[in-house]
């Protein structure tokens, strides 16, 4: 099921979010000196020394960050990345608990990561570093942290030992993990157990102090400990310059070997389609895309194919899936990368043909000055080569280094060029986000830079792009577009700028030549991942308490900001000059502050200096936004009722407070409360960052599960699930609120409770 799904999303995504894509790599990668080049690409862990050995060894490789392995891993396993470098043991743990699709190579990087104990400078229990280093000497020379290693890192399902942990003593010990790191510190059930949680106990016991644990995340591990709110850290915490810098360490712990993983299954890392060549297609049902050549080719390399026309690749690999088709033609390049991002598909290598590529440009007078100017500028790059650099940047370039100049701003000395494109046509041009990006959208900003124009380009489909050109509604066209006797008969095009050629593409054999029982394997994975995520190690404790914490602060903060938000309001309502600059100062900093700021800078720096927990902080900092919100709805709100409501008030003698709480506030209220819901829903989703400060909401109890289950999506759809729950409990009780508040939502009898008839 897991499997499926991936495939499916991928295959969308391969072409209309084309991300990073590692080099084509001539057969599978066995030693390590072959990640030693310019057309590799290794991915690293952020910030770790993991970063500074492969840097050291492998200088040639491009390198590709992660904050997270498991999307590392994943990487590889989609050939987004050749390899990725990481501690060898939980690479070897991740894959033995199910990783498919991905091996580690036999030999290891020469240098060693070194492990110890983060060590709060600001620590308040005397001479700190000395009595650590002093207990770790004596677990050492004793053969206890032998004796730890070998059984943590042998058998994750290993009994913590029996430590007796004082529980109500004057000292305490606030250490400071993870819970994702197998099988250094993570959790069975709702119990965090591991090789640093033994370590925890183990010292805890030797000082006689109360052993109190907080789970981070480790981009905020190092500055929790660097501000006090920890003692020390035991997370598998590796010793960098950079770390170093801000907390002192321990004596080393131990030390581990760094491991490479690359695509494929150990001893299968070739694979083959489920046609071995293209002349077994003759016959078969063909796709291809509307407007393009592709049809022409297919016929003249397989006379008695089906053809069926689709309008986008996205189409066609989804009727290859569906088993619509049995194969797609394509430019070679293109194919190459829709098979990286999704491993179901498979590119034969035989060719169908070559073709170049030019601008398409009209038959007119300014058509034929734009083409002198950019066969000009292609030959002049082609010369310096400039255009081969770019292409190779498209194509084997970590993904934060494929980007295109700002041409919404050229400068237009000579006119404004509206050019159109296709947009899902990757590395050529396709969407990142709203922005369209590629190499085609990057010459077309080269080129206008250098001869002085303008440049507005947009996306349409590709069957309409020489009708468009030719009408005159944009200058010039570029989507791969091969340049042919036929179309030039009717369009100009400038001289080739790329030089390419069909291939097919079809289904893997281990996808397509098994079809059989596909309803029964469907519900087995969904049933599979069911019991992984909730019931094994009764997992599902892990979510009840992050919908516990989630609920807790959304809730707090709804009521807590809700007052803020009114009381804020009665302060400014009157005019109050001091109040109302105050306030609006106040909002400025809190509105204009991305949400996972606010919260880093409430608990870091604030209360860096005070003990208050991260759910006291999220409540505090939500309490904020939430408050502005609301005094923003009733400042709205209250200016809509018309000021004769006040008028007539006042000529009833009402006083000013009555008037507003008895006759404009309740008129003012139901005006609201669709917007009011609306922000109950987003205070709800905003809380998914507090995992930032040490809080096990329900996003990070996920990422927690995921740890353990290996699983890419399931978890992730199970709080997708929990989340649109709640969302609808929220819904549900708002919408009581609203028929409260509006007399438009109460019956006749409602509205009449309390009224005498005979009156």
């Amino acid at each position: 099921m897991k499997t499926t799904i991936r495939r499916l999303l991928l295959t969308t995504a391969a072409c209309l979010l084309f991300g990073h894509v590692s080099a084509f790599a001539e057969g599978p990668i066995t030693e390590v000196s072959q990640l030693n080049d310019p057309k590799m690409t290794i991915g690293v862990d952020q910030g770790s020394v993991v970063e500074i050995i492969v840097k050291n060894e492998l200088p040639e490789a491009k390198k590709a960050y992660y904050t997270d392995k498991y999307t590392g891993y994943e990487a590889v396993r989609q050939g987004k990345i050749d390899a990725f470098a990481f501690e060898r043991l939980q690479m070897e743990l991740t894959i033995e608990g199910g990783l498919k699709g991905v091996h580690l190579l036999d030999e290891c990087l020469q240098e060693k990561m070194q492990f110890a104990v983060g060590i709060s400078p600001v620590t308040k229990i005397p001479d700190f570093e000395k009595k650590l280093n002093s207990f770790l000497a004596e677990l050492r020379e004793n053969g206890t942290l032998d004796e730890m290693k070998e059984r943590w890192r042998t058998d994750i399902g290993v009994v913590m030992p029996d430590i007796a942990v004082p529980e109500n003593s004057d000292l305490v010990l606030k250490v400071a993990t993870s819970g994702i790191v197998p099988p250094y510190s993570y959790f069975i059930g709702d119990e965090l157990t591991g090789y640093d949680i033994e370590l925890a106990r183990r010292f805890a016991a030797w000082l006689g102090a109360e052993l109190h644990l907080a789970v981070y995340d480790y981009g905020a591990i190092i500055s929790a400990c660097a501000a006090g709110d920890v003692d020390c850290v035991m997370a598998n915490l590796q010793i960098t310059p950079e770390r170093a810098e801000a907390i002192p360490f321990s004596d080393v712990l131990y030390e581990s070997e760094v491991g490479i993983m690359v695509r494929g299954e150990e001893g299968n890392a070739s694979s083959r389609g489920v046609y071995d060549s293209l002349q077994e297609l003759d016959g078969k049902r063909i796709g291809v895309q509307t407007g393009t050549t592709a049809a022409a080719i297919t016929l003249e390399n397989l006379p008695n194919a089906q053809i069926s026309y689709f309008t986008t690749f996205p189409d066609m690999a989804a009727a290859l899936k569906a088993n619509k088709i049995d194969g797609f033609p394509g430019d070679g390049l293109v194919l190459r990368m829709m098979a990286t991002e999704d491993p179901s598909l498979f590119v034969l290598d035989e060719k169908m043909n070559s073709y170049d590529c030019g601008v398409v440009l009209p038959k007119t007078e300014k058509g034929e000055k734009l083409r002198k100017e950019l066969n000009e500028w292609i030959a002049g790059m082609k010369k310096r080569g400039e255009l081969e650099s770019i292409l190779d940047k498209w194509i084997e370039a970590p993904e934060e280094e494929r980007t295109v100049p700002d041409y919404r701003s050229l400068p237009a000395p000579n006119g404004i060029l509206n050019v159109t494109t296709e947009g899902t046509f990757p590395p050529m041009n396709y969407y990142r986000g709203d922005e369209l990006v590629g190499m085609e959208v990057e010459l077309c900003a080269l080129f206008c830079e250098a001869y002085g124009y303008g440049l507005n380009i947009s996306s349409m489909s590709f069957d309409g792009m020489l009708a468009a050109v030719q009408s005159g509604k944009f200058d010039f066209a570029l989507s791969g577009i091969a340049i042919t006797e036929e179309r030039a008969q009717s369009v100009n095009f400038s001289d080739p700028y790329y030089t390419g050629g069909y291939r097919m593409a079809v289904l893997k054999a281990e996808d397509g030549a098994e079809n059989s029982g596909v309803v029964s394997r469907f519900f087995n994975g969904v049933a599979d991942s069911f019991e992984k995520t909730f019931l094994r190690e009764n997992r599902w404790r892990l979510f009840v308490k992050g919908v516990g914490n989630t609920l807790l602060i959304t809730v707090l903060s709804i009521i807590f900001g809700t007052l803020v938000g009114f009381l804020l309001y009665m302060l400014c309502r009157g005019g109050n000059r001091a109040a109302n600059r105050i306030t609006g100062v106040c909002l400025w900093l809190v509105q204009g502050m991305p949400g996972v700021v606010l919260l880093m800078v409430l608990y870091y720096i604030i209360f860096g200096k005070i003990s208050i927990s991260g759910i006291a902080v999220s409540v505090f900092g939500f309490t904020l936004t939430f408050g502005a919100a609301v005094f923003g709805l009733l400042k709205t709100a209250v200016a809509a009722i018309d000021r004769g409501q006040y008028e007539a008030a006042y000529a009833l003698g009402y006083s000013d407070r009555r008037t507003f709480f008895r006759i404009i506030l309740p008129q003012a209220l139901p005006l609201v409360t669709g917007a009011y819901r609306s922000e109950l829903i987003s205070l709800l989703k905003a809380t998914a960052i507090v995992g930032y400060i040490a809080v096990q909401d329900l996003t990070k109890m996920g990422d927690i599960v995921r740890s353990r289950t290996y699983e890419a999506f399931f978890p992730l759809i199970a709080i997708t699930v929990i989340y649109f729950c709640l969302e609808g409990l929220l819904s549900l009780l708002t919408g009581r609120l609203e028929v409260l508040l509006n007399p438009r939502h109460r019956s006749k009898e409602q509205i009449r409770k309390g009224v005498t008839v005979d009156d």
